[in-house]
Formats: C-alpha cells, sequence, structure tokens
C-alpha cells in the first residue's frame, strides 16, 4: 500500500515593531550573552546575527521558544509581537 504524503500548511506571520531591536533590548534586560540566547533557543549564533543584521525573521518554532523565554523570564514586553497570516 502507498504511504500517504502529509502536507503541512506553513506557518506565516507578521512582526509587530522593530524585532531586531527588541532582540538587543531582550539580550541587555536579560543579562544572556547571545550564545545563551542561541543555545537556549536550539540555534546558532549565525541566526541570531542573521536576525538582527541583515533582517531575516526567524522561524515560528524560534519565535515561539524566544517568546517562552522572554516570558520566563518576565521580560517579554521587551519583543515585538507576532500576528499569525491567514
Amino acid at each position: 500500500m502507498p504511504r500517504k504524503r502529509i502536507r503541512r500548511s506553513r506557518v506565516e506571520y507578521t512582526l509587530t515593531g522593530d524585532f531586531a531591536e527588541g532582540l538587543d533590548r531582550f539580550k541587555r534586560a536579560s543579562g544572556l550573552s547571545w550564545a545563551d540566547i542561541a543555545r537556549l533557543l536550539g540555534t546558532s549564533t549565525l541566526n541570531l546575527w542573521r536576525w538582527r543584521k541583515r533582517g531575516v525573521r526567524p522561524n515560528a518554532h524560534h519565535l515561539l521558544a524566544l517568546q517562552d523565554l522572554a516570558d520566563s523570564m518576565d521580560l517579554g514586553r521587551l519583543l515585538p509581537t507576532a500576528r499569525v497570516r491567514k
């Protein structure tokens, strides 16, 4: 019997506010290094640099992980919010 292919819809979102600026504010307020933040998010410092300097948007998984980390440190207000596009 042939395997059924599972199609996953891609989550698209828009960020309100300046994400790079919010990420810098979060880093300063948290006292974490870029390497610590990358490790906690499950990504690389190169990706963090791309998000900050190149304007690349993080994927939904990393964005949610960042928001969870910020909320756990009571710093969620420093990050811009994301709105899911439908």
